[in-house]
């Protein structure tokens, strides 16, 4: 077993792996949020119910719009992912940074934290410059304008259905 054979070869390292290994586990038995990426449960544990309501991307390329079903998955996640995650990021660094702030400091680690650590700084211009080279290298033709749109659509009698006018996603503009 590790823990003897640590145990023997060093106590002081078995004490503090030990020490580890127990501050974990009350970690993640008082605050119910997985401390570190060994036992990831709460990925899978809960129901995933999909939403009335979805919110969708619609891209133009030099004034058409991209198909995503021409595309694999993994081509189609990075021009849409990348693009709402962009987005979403924008809104909630600070909300990530006082949660985990609070979660720790009541473990006394709260104050080693740096804002800076937890916050994307990223400029839309330097997205753009990023996002226009995937993009050109996903569709196979250099992008001269860039337009993106959300919009939100339901499922009414077996098909997808706009509910309301699209709106311009301001960060994304090439022209």
């Amino acid at each position: 077993m590790f823990l003897k054979e640590l145990w023997v070869f060093n106590r002081k390292a078995a004490l503090a792996f030990m020490l580890f290994i127990l501050s974990w586990v009350y970690i993640n038995y008082r605050q119910g949020a997985v401390v570190a990426p060994l036992f990831q449960y709460g990925m899978y544990s809960g129901k995933f119910f999909i939403a009335d309501t979805q919110q969708v991307v619609r891209l133009y390329a030099n004034n058409s719009l991209v198909d995503f079903t021409k595309y694999s998955l993994v081509e189609r996640d990075m021009m849409e992912i990348s693009l709402t995650n962009y987005i979403h990021q924008k809104k909630v660094n600070e909300v990530v940074f006082n949660s985990m702030k609070r979660i720790l400091s009541k473990f006394a680690i709260g104050r080693l934290m740096h804002e800076e650590d937890y916050t994307n700084n990223i400029s839309d211009k330097d997205f753009m410059q990023w996002y226009k080279r995937l993009l050109e290298k996903d569709l196979g033709y250099p992008i001269n304008k860039l337009d993106a749109y959300m919009q939100k659509y339901t499922w009414q009698k077996d098909s997808f259905v706009p509910i309301d006018t699209p709106s311009k996603i301001n960060c994304v503009a090439v022209n």
